[in-house]
């Protein structure tokens, strides 16, 4: 699929545009893309978390780069899928809704794509706010995705489960780099690492 018709459909889609996620949700060539597409903006929040670290805090622990660039962004992909099968486990085993495993992967995964704002965590007096934004953009647009691509789906329902899968990540992220040497930490949620 050629590059322009992949940013024209992202485009759409967090224009919010509801025949994109249908798109999406019918093209099983938008597997990988969807998957690279949140890959990528896990890298942006790993690269906006170590400029934080550059830029805000006094004093920086050695191994910075590795730790919240490199670790950080494959711990968040790890916990993002987490929370993604956690939704889909939630929509089709508890909720007994219908649809294909891969289709609603890649309408979830289309939704994760607002994380990237978590490159902008480094500006000062401001980052927090990009952090924070980034959050509700993605519970926003995943469970808008939801709603759009499976109708079926009552807007309750998405909220639960796409609740349930975001709790999966939102605990554990604090919870691996809580530890003093464990700077695994990409997006908003490297501000709990130090304290003002």
């Amino acid at each position: 699929m050629p590059t322009e018709q992949i940013v024209a459909r992202v485009r759409r889609a967090l224009l919010l545009d509801s025949t994109a996620y249908e798109e999406v949700r019918d093209d099983a060539a938008w597997t990988p893309i969807c998957i690279g597409l949140v890959a990528v903006a896990v890298l942006l929040a790993g690269f906006g978390a170590w400029l934080w670290g550059e830029v805000v805090p006094d004093y920086k622990p050695g191994g910075w780069f590795v730790d919240t660039f490199i670790l950080g962004s494959i711990i968040t992909a790890l916990l993002f899928l987490a929370g993604v099968l956690v939704t889909y486990v939630v929509l089709t085993q508890v909720y007994r809704e219908t649809g294909a495993a891969d289709a609603i992967v890649r309408v979830l995964t289309l939704g994760h794509i607002p994380f990237a704002l978590g490159a902008l965590v480094f500006i000062p007096q401001i980052g927090y706010a990009f952090g924070l934004l980034s959050i509700a953009g993605m519970f926003y647009y995943t469970v808008f995705g939801l709603r759009a691509a499976f109708p079926a789906i009552s807007p309750l329902r998405a909220m639960v489960a796409v609740l349930a899968g975001f709790a999966v990540w939102a605990i554990i992220i604090p919870l691996v780099s809580d530890a003093p040497d464990n700077n695994w930490t990409t997006g908003i949620f490297v501000y709990s690492l130090f304290e003002d």
